[in-house]
């Protein structure tokens, strides 16, 4: 019985030594209660006076100041941007309403891959901003028969630095003459005149800088070089002549573009003359066709044109052409009410002035 109770009293001696040294450390440094709470940091440096070291140890702890800087870091990362984001977001939306309110017409293409047709695009011109966009309406809504019906896509221009190839515009086959068809009369009440030299006045005006706008080109571009006039031989009694054939002409300001993605390189030969409004579908179907790759860099072909191979000029002609067969079925004014809305007709489509 002795040797019983001197070890339940060892034992007892063992344990209140042990809870001392425990409740010593607890009071050397008491845990931060609030904080396992989920207090945050302002209530902590709130606590009386009297607890200052304790709130100076809570405050300094690795995982306390883990805390602290992910608390701050998270204020700086999600409070700022989000204002900065509401700016930016607020200028894109003034931005993008000041180019509508440039609208004053509707017209429409309707395009066809290969003879089938895939749909309509719309497309509002800004009527007032300039000659070119006048002559854009007109010869969009037909000119005594002449217009963009029948026109060809010639060309997609592609973005080579991506690692995918996209689209950044297309091209429309421009005007040759300003006649009308069938009869060969000439057209003299063109917007702007014969000749691009009113439209080259209205460069810069608006930027391509951003996508689905559309430009119509006024000249070509003055950063490459002008080709060389070609040459043949021909026979004149009985003596060999060689004989200059003209170059091209500067372009006439018929020709339009729709960008895929902000283009600068169109502004020193395009002038943008409206935005699309409808048919981006259309328009994805356009830019998603393959074409025909550039090898201009290819030795063989820098042969073949040296020596004035025609298979090199031909195909030299063909780059960046769609392999598939993309026209404008048809084009017109899309007629609208004093409101901005369209007109629906009993069968609920559109009414429309045709081209045709």
């Amino acid at each position: 019985s002795s040797s019983s109770s001197s070890s339940s009293s060892s034992s007892s001696s063992n344990s209140v030594s042990s809870g001392a040294a425990f409740m010593t450390r607890r009071e050397r440094r008491p845990p931060p209660r609030n904080i396992k709470n989920g207090c945050t940091i302002e209530s902590i440096l709130s606590r009386d006076e009297d607890d200052e070291e304790t709130t100076t140890t809570a405050f300094n702890h690795p995982r306390r100041r883990r805390r602290r800087d992910l608390m701050m870091l998270t204020s700086s990362v999600f409070v700022f941007p989000t204002n900065a984001f509401n700016a930016w977001a607020a200028a894109l939306d003034d931005d993008e309403t000041k180019h509508q309110k440039l609208i004053t017409n509707q017209v429409f293409f309707e395009f066809a891959i290969d003879g089938t047709k895939i749909g309509r695009v719309v497309v509002g011109v800004y009527g007032n901003e300039s000659i070119t966009a006048r002559r854009f309406l007109a010869l969009s809504k037909g000119i005594q028969g002449l217009s963009y019906r029948r026109k060809p896509i010639i060309g997609i221009e592609e973005n080579e630095d991506e690692t995918v190839e996209t689209p950044l515009w297309i091209t429309s086959s421009a005007i040759a003459k300003f006649e009308a068809p069938g009869t060969g009369e000439a057209i003299n009440t063109v917007p702007g005149g014969l000749t691009n030299e009113e439209l080259l006045m209205d460069l810069g005006k608006i930027k391509h800088d951003r996508a689905n706008l559309v430009s119509v080109q006024v000249r070509d571009d003055p950063r490459m070089p002008k080709p060389e006039p070609k040459s043949k031989l021909v026979s004149n009694r009985g003596k060999f002549e060689r004989v200059y054939e003209p170059l091209p002409p500067e372009p006439n300001g018929t020709s339009f573009s729709i960008t895929y993605a902000p283009s600068e390189d169109l502004d020193v030969t395009n002038v943008v003359v409206g935005e699309v409004i409808s048919g981006f579908d259309v328009l994805a179907q356009i830019g998603s066709l393959p074409t025909v790759p550039d090898n201009s860099d290819s030795p063989f072909f820098q042969v073949a044109k040296s020596i004035g191979d025609k298979r090199a000029l031909v195909s030299e002609k063909s780059f960046g052409k769609p392999f598939a067969k993309v026209t404008l079925l048809n084009c017109g004014e899309v007629a609208s009410t004093k409101s901005g809305e369209e007109v629906k007709s009993e069968d609920g489509a559109g009414e429309e002035q045709s081209s045709q």
